[in-house]
């Protein structure tokens, strides 16, 4: 119960913190719940996770259907490649693990953008906004991830033995 009281409460932070950042993006708490679960799950399964967080987003915030679902896939993918080189004790870690799943997100959302405009129009300020954005994720992160860890620590549920 307290985990899906955790993931409830990052759905509406996320509203919460994009209307009240309005002009500059809020952090990706989307992709922070998906990361709260990189060391607990096979990567395929994280990767499905990203994909289907990513569609929920895109359903709440009324994107491109499956921009973001792609996105997080990816960046899914990209975080389970760091994960493998890396344990999951200090901060500098997580930090590393945060930044590179959102490089590897807004490398796929340059790509979307290219491909859906047929051309290179408005990549001049997709640089702003993903620094901006991954720069604030990474902050959220440092307050989120251990706090997800420490409910999965408690939960029975999503155990090594049981996947």
């Amino acid at each position: 119960m307290r985990l899906v009281i955790f993931y409830l409460i990052l759905l509406v932070a996320q509203g919460f913190l994009s209307a009240l950042l309005a002009p500059v993006p809020a952090p990706d708490l989307f992709l922070l719940a998906v990361l709260t679960l990189l060391w607990r799950v096979r990567p395929w399964q994280l990767v499905l996770v990203g994909y289907g967080a990513g569609l929920v987003q895109d359903l709440v915030g009324s994107g491109v259907l499956g921009s973001h679902a792609f996105a997080l896939a990816a960046a899914a993918l990209v975080a389970t490649l760091v994960r493998a080189q890396l344990s999951n004790t200090g901060v500098l870690e997580r930090a590393l693990v945060v930044f590179v799943a959102c490089l590897g997100k807004w490398v796929v959302m340059a790509g979307m953008l290219v491909w859906l405009t047929g051309g290179p129009f408005g990549l001049g300020r997709l640089g702003g906004v993903a620094l901006i954005e991954a720069t604030l994720t990474v902050a959220a992160g440092l307050l989120v991830l251990p706090w997800g860890a420490a409910l999965l620590q408690r939960s029975r549920i999503l155990q090594k033995e049981l996947l």
